[in-house]
């Protein structure tokens, strides 16, 4: 599963192959092509620019990772209560064709002297809400430097799982997966909303905050915060017969959602390795 951390490294390593190639192909034209000094200065000057994007991502990462591993050598940690899940509206991450605003946990601890202490998690690509078994989640911290943390979102979805949902669901494909007949039966496990707006004929992105009677007038959704979206997909959750999880995502449906949709057993057709198609019949 990617996670905010994991993005980081796999941006770094596409970057690091982009400069890679920028750079060969530009010592390349000098040696091989007569008169192509300008192109292989243009050229190279762009691959370095990747080269260093690449290297800040590697730096970032390594520091994520680092203080993620001393923290769990430390072994220091304590149970906080979630207090808040939201959408970031702010920031935005794209894998393949999918574009999606990241989920964060916020959880509050209070020590045995009345100290409030507030940790937020890393971005999530999935919407915890319907996965959430309790209302508390493990942190490692020293409370003596509190400002170095790391919230465990494991209990929840463990890195070793699947997400599927970057893939469009196959309507396309809808009727030859489910003619085939190979499925298997998921259980929902909540909703994310998604989308831009279009107000007047521009498009404005998701989750901005809008009047009330702007949202009627053009029959706009918006959220319980206030803040207007497209539409939804809804998550399900497959656990296969080797302990792996999957998670996959419905088609878009515009609006707001009739229901929570969590617990309820949905079908899913799929073809392929890995379902590299699939389908939810909602």
């Amino acid at each position: 599963m990617r996670n905010g951390q994991s993005i980081l490294r796999f941006l770094a390593i596409i970057y690091l192959i982009v400069a890679v190639v920028l750079l060969a192909v530009g010592a390349a034209a000098v040696i091989l092509v007569d008169g192509t000094e300008l192109f292989a200065i243009i050229n190279s000057a762009i691959g370095l620019v990747f080269l260093g994007v690449s290297f800040v991502c590697f730096f970032i990462y390594g520091r994520i990772a680092g203080k993620k591993r001393k923290l769990l050598e430390a072994g220091k940690y304590v149970y906080a209560e979630v207090v808040d899940i939201d959408v970031n509206p702010h920031q935005k991450v794209q894998i393949d064709r999918m574009v999606m605003n990241p989920y964060y946990i916020l959880c509050r601890y209070v020590d045995g002297n009345g100290k409030e202490y507030l940790f937020k998690s890393n971005a999530l690509l999935y919407n915890p809400s319907g996965l959430m078994r309790t209302n508390t989640l493990k942190v490692y911290v020293d409370l003596l430097k509190p400002s170095y943390y790391y919230v465990d979102t494991n209990e929840i979805l463990p890195e070793t799982a699947v997400l599927h949902k970057f893939r469009y669901d196959s309507r396309r494909n809808k009727e030859q997966l489910m003619r085939a007949g190979k499925s298997v039966t998921a259980v929902t496990c909540g909703v994310e909303y998604f989308g831009r707006i279009v107000v007047s004929g521009m498009a404005k992105p998701g989750f901005l905050k809008i009047p009330e009677s702007i949202a009627r007038q053009f029959g706009i959704s918006a959220d319980d915060r206030g803040r207007a979206f497209f539409g939804y997909t809804i998550l399900c959750k497959y656990v296969a017969d080797d302990g792996t999880i999957h998670i996959f995502a419905s088609g878009g449906i515009r609006g707001e959602p009739d229901s929570g949709h969590i617990g309820e057993p949905i079908k899913v057709f799929y073809e392929g390795d890995n379902f590299k198609k699939y389908h939810v019949d909602i």
